[in-house]
């Protein structure tokens, strides 16, 4: 499965929350070694893997310090089981949640982590709960693990059937042969200023300051307080952009905001455009309250929806008297195509059966039609395949 966050609550049994020996697995069930430019860091620090091009962050809101820092557990050149003082878990007496955010999305197969690596029973757990989120924010495993049992250095694994997943699968029907796969898009727009990268544009009913301009909403920093759009006045404002082009949309995120989290909006409206003067509504919100800092949170359509200019319609927030405002916006398609093969043969299993799938409870966009054909020249095989919109009159290659 591909992970954007995962997030580890605990359930503290003595006096202490404490994590030791987190280890994320690939998709080939190597651990994937986390290292740290500078470590000891008590709240927040900074990752990259070896060896990839992932970077991304660890961070809860209190550490004990001395030995046991937020990036203590993430110590893979160090053994799981530990002892003081060469410790490799985290402690704390005030927080119960280790969260972990990357870059773009990472291939995870198994998240390893020990409830209690000794030196002391009042640092012991009774419950772990892993939550897992893809990059639309969708929960795709929340198991909570009891541990008031377990011994010294036990190692639990987030491994459930969630965890495995395809991104294509063969159907069969009425004598049919369909390859049906996911077709995801994320916009990520990555603004930075109302009319770049081109050729995006933002836009605002109101900025409370030229600090909060309308593109900050669409730029992709979620933790700095300051960056942010901020409206002048309480409701009824909007943020808009216009991707130039029509993009297929299901989902929205939306972060709010990190300080007076108050003015994160409680109501809103979604609405689409084609000509940036008749707007439709394409998704109410309600009673969004009790919004945490730099809180996630995401939102499906109840149907795809196709237009050029979205705009986040603001109705009131949870209360907050001098502004609304929002950290970040972003816009996704999550969907499938379904392709009408000529053939069930051992190639079209190979070729359109043996992905990985996410998840089939989504609409199907469309059924493609795909012709194939081969020849051997020597002991090379060579694929041909075209993709076509309707149902050929007649077949043939060249």
């Amino acid at each position: 499965m591909t992970v954007k966050e995962i997030a580890l609550k605990c359930t503290k049994a003595g006096a202490y929350f404490s994590l030791g020996g987190i280890r994320l697995y690939d998709e080939y069930d190597n651990i994937y070694p986390i290292k740290f430019s500078i470590k000891n860091s008590l709240t927040s620090n900074n990752f990259h893997i070896m060896g990839k091009d992932i970077t991304g962050t660890v961070s809860t809101k209190n550490s004990y310090g001395t030995y046991y820092f937020v990036d203590s557990p993430f110590d893979t050149d160090k053994s799981i089981v530990t002892n003081y003082p060469n410790v490799n878990y985290w402690l704390s007496s005030s927080e119960d949640t280790i969260n972990i955010s990357f870059d773009k999305s990472v291939k995870i197969s198994r998240i390893d982590f020990v409830p209690y690596c000794g030196n002391g029973a009042d640092r012991a757990q009774t419950t772990v709960e892993a939550i897992v989120k893809d990059e639309f924010q969708n929960v795709i495993l929340q198991e909570k693990y009891s541990t008031s049992t377990y011994a010294v250095n036990q190692v639990y694994s987030a491994l459930t059937p969630t965890l495995t997943s395809f991104r294509s699968a063969l159907l069969k029907s009425n004598e049919n042969i369909y390859s049906y796969e996911s077709n995801n898009a994320k916009y990520d727009t990555k603004m930075t200023s109302n009319t770049t990268p081109s050729p995006l544009v933002a836009s605002a009913s109101s900025i409370y300051s030229s600090s909060y301009p309308a593109w900050l909403a669409f730029n992709g920093t979620r933790t700095n307080v300051n960056n942010c759009w901020i409206t002048s006045l309480l409701t009824d404002q909007w943020v808009q952009i216009d991707f130039k082009d029509k993009k297929r949309v299901s989902h929205i995120e939306v972060v709010g905001m990190g300080v007076n989290t108050t003015s994160s909006p409680k109501n809103f409206t979604v609405f689409g455009s084609n000509d940036g003067i008749s707007f439709y509504p394409v998704l109410k919100i309600n009673n969004q309250t009790n919004w945490g800092t730099f809180e996630s949170r995401g939102f499906n359509f109840n149907y795809v929806v196709n237009y050029r200019y979205y705009r986040f319609h603001i109705h009131d927030n949870n209360g907050y008297a001098s502004y609304s405002g929002v950290v970040d916006i972003v816009y996704s398609h999550k969907g499938s195509d379904l392709l009408k093969l000529n053939n069930s043969s051992k190639k079209s299993f190979v070729y359109y059966g043996n992905t990985r799938l996410f998840d089939l409870n989504k609409p199907i966009k469309e059924v493609d039609y795909v012709l194939e054909g081969e020849y051997t020249n020597s002991s090379k095989y060579i694929l041909i395949k075209k993709t076509i919109k309707r149902k050929p009159l007649s077949i043939s290659f060249n």
